[in-house]
């Protein structure tokens, strides 16, 4: 990050006619058809937000050294059509592939993935699945298990009944609900049953399908430099090694963004990323 020309580059916004509707996507084109490009799968609800200033970035540090990027809102998110009650697992996975497919249309071959949080669990999906197809994956802070982390976000609901004054409830009444077709708002957002459920049965420890030819580099924030990845994304980085997936974990430092409503840069995250690239 030390010239800073990269700020410079213009990201291209469009939409891609997707299955149920037009998909926002912002692109930036590798320097020829050779070169690689990156599908971004985003994370979810208000994280997608607040990691929207450091991908873009990244996107453009990508395209200074040729690295070409498009970067994603699922259907129903961000900017794309749709409402956010219609979005849900599948149709993540549906929209990531209308997208694969528009870069094939366009003539790129090199086609790698990158997520974030639970776009990086999507991603590892999407890899598993179509294991010849992608050149790298690249994941930036990938959440391990999307039913801890959809219990953390339903905890968002329980301090706002606290914050009104209105009944508690549990995170496990909460999942009784969805459970029976009901939606319920958090944050803003409609969540469905179904894409309740869809989050609920993933986990990185289920997924035995990538590719050993795959390269995958993981991203996880330490404290310290002397810091390595957390206990529990060490038990999935070893089971992966075992199968013979080449996985290389790094660590960085600096503000978790993902987290954080004042938008913030990370840029020892960046750096490390795009030194994957020189």
């Amino acid at each position: 990050m030390k010239s800073g020309s990269y700020l410079s580059i213009q990201l291209e916004p469009f939409f891609i006619q997707g299955e149920k509707g037009r998909l926002f996507c912002l692109f930036s084109p590798p320097k020829d058809k050779q070169s690689e490009v990156l599908l971004f799968l985003p994370s979810f609800a208000e994280e997608l937000n607040r990691c929207r200033v450091m991908v873009a970035m990244q996107a453009r540090i990508f395209a200074e050294k040729g690295v070409g990027c498009l970067l994603l809102d699922y259907y129903g998110t961000g900017d794309s059509e749709g409402d956010f009650s219609e979005t849900h697992w599948k149709q993540w996975l549906q929209d990531a592939e209308t997208s694969y497919a528009w870069l094939k249309q366009q003539g790129y071959e090199k086609i790698g993935l990158w997520g974030v949080r639970l776009g990086g669990l999507l991603a590892v999906e999407l890899a598993g699945a179509r294991p010849d197809r992608f050149s790298r994956l690249l994941l930036w802070q990938p959440v391990l298990d999307g039913k801890a982390f959809f219990t953390q976000f339903l905890r968002i609901r329980l301090a706002m009944l606290m914050d009104r004054g209105e009944p508690k409830e549990t995170t496990q009444q909460m999942r009784d609900q969805l459970q029976q077709g009901q939606s319920l708002e958090i944050a803003g957002y409609e969540i469905t049953s179904q894409l309740a459920c869809g989050i609920d049965s993933k986990n990185l420890l289920n997924f035995k399908q990538i590719s050993t030819s795959l390269p995958i580099d993981w991203f996880e924030s330490v404290m310290n430099e002397q810091a390595g990845p957390s206990l529990a994304s060490q038990k999935v980085i070893a089971q992966w090694q075992q199968q013979g997936i080449l996985i290389t974990p790094h660590t960085f430092l600096g503000p978790t963004f993902w987290q954080l409503y004042e938008r913030q840069l990370t840029p020892d995250l960046l750096d490390k990323t795009i030194a994957l690239f020189n």
